[in-house]
């Protein structure tokens, strides 16, 4: 049976869940593709492109959690649907810790721009890390909306 989303910010926040999905298929494709070492030629190249697509990514979840948080999603579900507070606040917790892990990621890759390996964990593996969070974090979400805020078409007939 065919389902809709009842809300204009549901809408939105499912549209911009696929926009981020692609966004990590992409940011994945980048980061499975052979990189030279931090001290070698084309490592400055590398590294300005991924801090650039770190820095866009950034951009685009500060933007998408404001929406999540401002613009319906938060004081909707919590209102409609009590049970699901803590789920709300969960999610809604991982959105500033998400962006400071971009952030510092960012840092990280011009770390690495001047031939300098980073300190800590692997750049690649820590970027991988980042976005396995934000793929479970979205579905999370998307599953919350779903069980919340979709209707059966049908249930009117």
């Amino acid at each position: 049976m065919p389902e809709v989303l009842t809300n204009t910010w549901a809408r939105q926040v499912m549209a911009e869940h696929r926009e981020l999905r692609a966004d990590v298929a992409r940011l994945r494709e980048f980061l499975n593709a052979p990189r030279p070492a931090a001290s070698r030629a084309g490592a400055h190249s590398w590294a300005a492109e991924l801090s650039s697509r770190l820095s866009a990514l950034h951009d685009k979840l500060f933007r998408h959690f404001r929406l999540e948080e401002e613009g319906g999603m938060v004081e909707e579900v919590s209102t409609a649907h009590p049970r699901a507070a803590g789920e709300i606040t969960r999610i809604v917790a991982d959105h500033p810790r998400m962006l400071q892990e971009t952030r510092e990621l960012v840092g990280l890759t011009l770390d690495y721009s001047a031939a300098r390996t980073p300190i800590d964990v692997p750049l690649r593996r820590r970027v991988t890390a980042l976005l396995d969070w934000l793929e479970e974090h979205e579905r999370d979400e998307t599953d919350l909306i779903q069980r919340v805020e979709y209707r059966d078409t049908a249930a009117a007939d």
